[in-house]
């Protein structure tokens, strides 16, 4: 509130002697932030404004953007190649499992995308199986690590010796029940267990690999029974791979019993 004087210019007397009539004002007095401002244009609006497109210089920074965040994402992942083939171990039942199905031998190509901080699997994980029977026919499937629920790894540093990555990879009853000829509900959960152990920049196939099989549907009642496991253990293999790069009975890679490593 501030006093506001009216002085009447028409009586010389008081215009001379400087008084006057006071009345009050009681608006309130406005500061300069109050009052309204243009707003300045930013420089993408006029940039849209003169030219009608998208600041190019915006769209290069999230790029970048981008690019650093999935580079942070990766700064622990390996990459690594590994091959194998060969044919099927003993696992000391009474019928092998490839000697009642015709299965003669095995071929597996896994591109591993490992994240050793984090102890994981990336998502471009990719281990390819293959099957040949002795029929000269071939079954095939592919695992894919983006599927978290399908494939998945038990990543641990071994002292001296390096990394251990046994991979699981669960494979569809309907896709499985075409290697063995049997319905889909009477093979379980067929699982593919693969071990690659890594020390510095190279990678080499492990000593335990295979299949197991899971108790699940109507196995119980098929000729796989003999091959499940109740608690899902990967040590209790159904399916033993033997590498064709052992050279005798006694090689580590040759596996003779199935074997468990962490």
């Amino acid at each position: 509130m501030k006093r506001r004087e009216s002085v009447d210019t028409n009586d010389t007397t008081n215009h001379l002697s400087g008084k006057g009539s006071f009345t009050w004002d009681f608006r309130p007095i406005q500061h300069q932030a109050d009052f309204p401002t243009q707003r300045e244009a930013a420089p993408d609006t006029i940039w849209k404004t003169l030219t009608g497109r998208e600041n190019p210089m915006k769209r290069t920074f999230i790029t970048a953007l981008a690019f650093l965040v999935c580079a942070v994402g990766t700064a622990g992942a390996e990459r690594y190649h590994v091959k194998d083939e060969g044919g099927f171990g003993y696992t000391g039942r009474r019928i092998e499992f490839a000697n009642r199905y015709g299965w003669k031998s095995y071929k597996v190509d896994y591109k591993l995308d490992v994240d050793t901080t984090k102890r994981r699997l990336n998502r471009r994980s990719v281990m390819k199986v293959e099957i040949t029977r002795k029929d000269g026919s071939t079954w095939k499937y592919k695992c894919k690590a983006k599927h978290d629920a399908m494939m998945w790894a038990n990543v641990n540093k071994l002292y001296g010796k390096g990394i251990s990555i046994l991979t699981e990879c669960r494979i569809p009853p309907r896709k499985f029940a075409k290697a063995v000829g049997l319905d889909a509900d009477l093979v379980g959960d067929p699982t593919l267990v693969f071990h690659v152990m890594v020390k510095g920049s190279e990678a080499r196939v492990g000593v335990h690999k295979g299949f197991y099989f899971m108790e699940a549907g109507q196995i119980e009642a098929s000729t796989m029974r003999q091959y499940a496991t109740r608690h899902g253990d990967p040590s209790e293999l159904g399916v033993l791979f033997a590498s064709r790069r052992a050279p005798f009975r006694n090689h580590p890679n040759f596996a003779m019993t199935p074997r468990f490593l962490p």
